[in-house]
C-alpha cells in the first residue's frame, strides 16, 4: 500500500554515491525512422540526482508513445533521458541524495519514467516507483505503469465511475482499453467497446465488456445505444479523439 512506503517519514535513507561510474548496455535510436534505427550500444550508466533512485531493470514495455518518439513525432519531455522506454520494473541498485521514502536497495519496484526504461539501469524519481506485488513475475509488472494507472486515473480521478454506469471505451483492443474494460467490470460497470476487429470485440468480452462494435461496419453511435437497450452511455473513455468528435 502507499503507506508502506512512507513517503511522508521523516527517516531519510543513507545517499549512496551521487554518479556510479560505468556502462550499461541500452537500445539507442541512431535517427529517427523504423525499427531498423535501433540498436543494442554501450553507454554511460545514469546519475543520480535528489531523491532519485537507480532501478535494475528486468523488463519494459512497449507503448504507442515509444514508436512515435522513435519516429520523431513525441519528443521526450525537457531533462528526460533520450532512451526510450516509459516504465520499467526491476531492483532498486542505488539510492541517491535526500530519499525520503522507506524505499531500500534490492526491493522489486515498477516505476512510471519520463524516458530511458530500454536499458539495463535507469534513474526515477522515488515518487514514481510503486512495490511489485508478491508474487507477480516481472514481465506482468512491466505492463502496469503506463497503461494501468493511465486507465485507471481516467476512469475513477476524471470520469468518477460508479456501479450499475453505461461505459464506452473506444479502441477496446488497446492497452488501455484493455485495462479499461476489466476496471470499469470490477467496479461494477457495464462495458461497451468499439475495435476495428471482431477478434478484438471478443477478446473484450472475455475481459468483461458486455458488447461490442466493429467500426468498420459503420457507424457506431446507434449500435451502442442499442446495446445499452436505449440507454445510451454515462461515461465514454475515448482514445480516438478528433475523428470521433466529428
Amino acid at each position: 500500500s502507499r503507506g508502506d512506503w512512507g513517503l511522508g517519514s521523516p527517516k531519510a535513507n543513507i545517499a549512496s554515491p551521487i554518479c556510479i561510474l560505468g556502462v550499461m548496455n541500452a537500445i539507442i535510436a541512431s535517427g529517427v525512422g523504423g525499427p531498423e534505427v535501433l540498436s543494442l550500444q554501450e553507454t554511460a550508466r545514469p546519475c543520480l540526482g535528489e531523491r532519485e533512485v537507480l532501478i535494475e531493470v528486468k523488463a519494459t514495455a512497449i507503448n504507442r508513445a515509444d514508436t512515435l518518439q522513435r519516429k520523431g513525432a513525441y519528443p521526450p519531455p525537457p531533462g528526460a533521458s533520450t532512451i526510450l522506454g516509459l516504465e520499467a520494473v526491476g531492483v532498486v541498485a542505488e539510492l541517491g541524495p535526500n530519499c525520503t521514502s522507506s524505499v531500500k536497495v534490492g526491493d522489486k519496484v515498477m516505476a512510471l519514467l519520463g524516458g530511458g526504461g530500454y536499458a539495463e539501469y535507469v534513474n526515477v524519481d522515488e515518487r514514481h516507483i510503486m512495490p511489485i506485488p508478491e508474487g507477480m513475475p516481472f514481465s506482468t509488472a512491466a505492463a502496469i505503469p503506463e497503461v494501468w494507472l493511465t486507465a485507471y486515473q481516467l476512469l475513477y480521478f476524471v470520469g468518477q465511475i460508479q456501479p450499475g454506469d453505461w461505459v464506452l471505451i473506444h479502441a477496446g483492443g488497446s492497452g488501455v482499453g484493455t485495462a479499461a474494460t476489466q476496471l470499469a467490470t470490477a467496479a461494477g460497470a457495464k462495458v461497451v467497446v468499439t475495435a476495428g476487429a471482431d477478434e478484438k470485440i471478443e477478446q473484450a468480452k472475455t475481459l468483461g465488456a458486455v458488447a461490442g462494435v466493429n467500426y468498420k461496419n459503420g457507424p457506431w453511435a446507434e449500435a451502442v445505444k442499442a446495446a445499452t437497450g436505449g440507454h445510451g452511455v454515462d461515461l465514454v473513455l475515448d482514445c480516438i479523439g478528433a475523428s470521433y468528435w466529428e
